[in-house]
């Protein structure tokens, strides 16, 4: 033990003897260089002879293994020199001077090596022997413990256990009993004393107190040790066996685990602490994080943010990944957290394992505990808020950090996300950023075989993490629904907890994306079956919930409630509706409306009768549009429409056939001039006729006319961008005449409604703004014609717009038979009103002009 504690006490003050003279100086002057020279003077006033050791001290030496050249004569003093001495002269010339005075305080050469990339690889094994020889005799000066007994005095005197060692001079113990009181350390002095000693206290690993003797055996068994170095007494690649242990925390002894956690928590205020982190991260840090200062883990906290950054180098993210994952399984080693959140913390009894207290506070518990305070109406201070959204958003970034997810869901990963899941947890970044997370949530939701036990970690992730009370949480679903958030929740705040309820309550907007929509929907179906994701609703119904329902006093915290326990309080609420206040009664209408949106809001019709909802595919099943189309017609169409759906369209099945069902009646009213169609269903069916015309798989009657043709002329073509469908427009008179029949009735809505053309409003956008701004949508056509020949004209638009005007001529084909008798003018009439009545009405004029003997519109035939 003795050998351990002086290989500890050697480390410990080697680096920190300059500080001893600094400390009070940097109070009043930060100059580097005076603090250089300060830190020379005081180590040239100790030296290496036998009379300055005790005779218990020379014991303990004597069995380091080391040669008799190595010990130290007495003109090798610890003042010499490293500059100038013959081992280390050349390295330090070449690494540290750089142009700059020759000789150097030895405090700048240390700071310059343990700087340098490699520095284990780069400076010769003379001069490490060297460097390790003058650290090893500054050991036994008991000046810096003196230093520390002036700057400290009133803080000893307070801290009892840090008094007992004030007689032990020399062996380290009242230096390491002060920072672990540091944060009950008021004098300033003493505290940036004891910051300064911090900084080079984990160089060598080998010096932590009780470190090597506790983890000896751990670093034999699992390899972590150093293997290509006969001797042991010499530094090498600084925090590598920390480092290695770390990752294996899980199969560490019960005392080594304990001062690697120890070690953890002195590294996490400041991330130069962790040797191995800080050699990976070094240009990560300038490039993500060069404007943040270090200390009280805000280096942590950028690096953590920047994880999946393609940019940041693989070494780096291991070593973050590392650290995470430690945090994650023992969140007492997370200093700011626990600093953020000290007093609620106390106060809420958060500092141990509620469910087995000789477990680590798991970083999923804390924050369960916590937000049970928050769910119960108490205050959280916002440095406490700000600290758990950032470890909210590690642990549903990276479904690898985990260890809950990685030892109980390993099954469901391989078996449903086999594509994300790579064994070991080092895979690419596109097999993180939250994709594993929100793949195993569709899975809970969609496969049967999903084990208990992996599902109950699900839902105790989501607990923890709670998107519900800010989306911010979940880095993916608040990518995913930025663009919806912007346009149809712009006017919430941040991180207000009604950001993810709007969005529901647009579920079925005709704005909500796609991507959107599935993310959220993999969230809201734990958020359907647990209404203490849902913060507005427990905030206003609380009260209600106790005296009407007799909720327990440990809902919040409670694991043990089942889905439908969980479901029996909610409709506990809705049987006393009129019992209620009246915001908890207007939130719980509003929950209602919105769980009717979609099946998967509903958990006790999708759990119960998923198998029957099957059935509902037979077209005589009256019900089926609401029930087999989640993503049917927005709620504005469905209030705009609904009586034309009702009277003309209530036998058609799906989306694509209500939708063609009512763009039939619009060309039926332009024929016979009758209003079947209102104005307000008139509008909500041009946006959704012009969402159809971007891609034919929105279209899916069009697709399946058509599939041979598509595979014959526009194979290389995009469903998107209305490539295929322009091309089959293209190719019209080649088409099959079953392809031909629904594709003439696209044409004849690109007529008479033009502003749900999406080829024509988009590639002649820059003519329509610049000429036919002030026009009516349905007289762009005739607009554009008159304008075509501009300068301006884009190419795209020449084309689509002769093909719009081709198809409106088309009509009038049958005037030259008319001319040479072969039609008479009755069948003429037939054929205009055949055609969809498309044509305007001036040029209907000008048709029966001629067959009553008028002049006849030439104009319409000069394209």
């Amino acid at each position: 033990m003795l050998h351990s504690t002086l290989i500890f006490i050697f480390v410990f003050v080697v680096f920190v003897g300059g500080f001893a003279q600094q400390s009070q100086s940097n109070v009043q002057n930060s100059n580097k260089d005076r603090n250089d020279k300060l830190v020379y003077r005081h180590v040239r006033q100790v030296r290496s002879s036998q009379s300055e050791v005790q005779q218990s001290d020379k014991n303990a030496i004597s069995s380091v293994k080391s040669s008799p050249s190595e010990k130290l004569s007495k003109s090798e003093t610890a003042s010499a020199l490293l500059a100038n001495s013959i081992e280390c002269e050349a390295d330090i010339q070449k690494y540290c001077v750089k142009g700059g005075p020759k000789l150097i305080p030895n405090l700048k050469v240390l700071r310059c090596i343990d700087d340098l990339d490699q520095a284990a690889n780069l400076i010769s094994k003379d001069c490490q022997h060297r460097i390790y020889k003058l650290k090893y005799n500054m050991v036994h000066d008991v000046r810096f413990d003196d230093e520390a007994l002036k700057l400290c005095a009133k803080d000893i005197k307070l801290l009892t256990d840090c008094n007992e060692y004030t007689d032990e001079r020399g062996s380290g113990r009242l230096i390491s009993c002060l920072y672990d009181r540091l944060p009950n350390i008021t004098d300033p002095s003493c505290r940036h004393y004891i910051n300064q000693l911090e900084s080079f206290l984990f160089t060598d690993w080998r010096l932590s107190e009780h470190f090597a003797t506790a983890c000896f055996q751990d670093i034999t068994n699992l390899k972590c040790g150093r293997l290509d170095d006969d001797n042991e007494t010499i530094p090498h690649n600084q925090g590598a066996v920390i480092s290695c242990l770390s990752k294996k925390h899980d199969k560490l002894s019960t005392n080594c685990l304990k001062q690697i956690f120890r070690l953890h928590e002195m590294q996490s205020d400041d991330y130069h602490l962790d040797r191995a982190l800080y050699s990976a991260c070094r240009e990560d840090r300038e490039r993500f994080c060069s404007q943040v200062t270090s200390g009280n883990g805000r280096v942590y906290r950028c690096l953590y943010e920047n994880k999946l950054n393609s940019m940041m180098s693989t070494t780096c993210r291991k070593e973050v990944h590392r650290r995470q994952k430690v945090v994650a399984s023992n969140a007492l080693l997370d200093l700011p957290l626990i600093r953020a959140c000290e007093s609620e913390m106390r106060e809420h009894q958060c500092v141990t394992n509620s469910q087995d207290p000789d477990k680590q506070l798991s970083l999923i518990n804390l924050l369960l505990c916590l937000e049970d305070r928050v769910k119960k109406g108490n205050q959280i201070k916002d440095e406490c808020r700000r600290e758990m959204l950032t470890h909210r958003r590690m642990l549903m970034s990276d479904y690898a950090v985990s260890p809950e997810i990685l030892s109980k869901c390993k099954i469901e990963m391989t078996q449903h996300c086999h594509s994300l899941y790579q064994k070991g947890a080092s895979g690419t970044i596109n097999q993180r950023g939250g994709r594993m997370i929100h793949c195993l949530l569709r899975a809970a939701r969609q496969e049967s075989n999903f084990s208990r036990e992996c599902l109950f970690n699900i839902k105790s992730l989501v607990r923890a993490v709670d998107p519900g009370s800010d989306i911010r949480a979940d880095p993916l679903l608040e990518t995913a629904c930025r663009s919806v958030i912007d346009t149809l929740c712009a006017r919430i705040k941040p991180g207000d907890s009604n950001v993810i309820m709007c969005l529901l309550d647009n579920i079925k907007n005709a704005r909500m994306t796609e991507e959107c929509e599935d993310r959220l929907m993999e969230v809201a179906y734990f958020m359907a079956r647990d209404w203490r994701l849902t913060p507005k609703l427990m905030r206003t119904c609380q009260k209600n919930l106790l005296d009407l329902c007799k909720l327990s006093p440990s809902w919040s915290m409670s694991n043990n409630m089942t889905d439908v326990q969980l479901g029996q309080y909610l409709g506990c609420l809705y049987q006393h509706k009129q019992q209620l206040s009246d915001e908890c009664r207007t939130e719980l209408k509003r929950i209602m409306s919105i769980r009717t949106k979609a099946i998967g809001l509903m958990p006790e019709i999708e759990d119960n009768c998923m198998r029957d909802l099957a059935a509902c595919k037979k077209p005589e099943i009256k019900g089926e549009i609401s029930l087999k189309d989640e993503a049917f017609l927005s709620e504005q169409f469905r209030k705009h429409c609904n009586d034309e759906i009702t009277s003309h369209c209530s036998t058609k099945r799906s989306k694509a056939s209500v939708i063609q069902c009512l763009a039939n009646l619009v060309l039926q009213d332009v024929i016979k001039k009758t209003n079947q169609i209102k104005e307000n269903c008139r509008n909500e069916l041009k946006i959704e006729l012009l969402q159809r015309s971007e891609s034919i798989n929105l279209d899916p009657l069009l697709a399946k006319a058509c599939r041979n043709d598509i595979q014959k002329f526009c194979s290389s073509r995009l469903a998107g961008n209305a490539q295929i469908i322009d091309c089959l427009k293209a190719h019209h008179s080649k088409v099959s005449a079953i392809c031909y029949a629904r594709l003439k009735k696209r044409e004849k809505l690109d007529i008479v409604l033009p502003g749900a053309d999406y080829s024509l409003t988009t590639k002649c956008a820059p003519l329509i703004q610049k000429y036919c701004a002030n026009e009516n949508k349905q007289n762009i056509l005739l607009c554009l014609r008159r304008n075509i020949n501009q300068d301006n004209t884009p190419p795209t638009c020449r084309t689509v717009l002769y093909h719009r005007l081709m198809v409106l001529n088309s009509g009038l084909h049958a005037v030259n038979d008319i001319a040479t008798n072969k039609y008479p003018p009755a069948a003429v009439a037939d054929h205009l009103t055949s055609y969809g009545g498309m044509l305007t009405d001036s040029s209907q004029m000008s048709v029966l002009k001629f067959i009553a003997g008028g002049a006849y519109d030439t104009t319409l035939h000069q394209r």
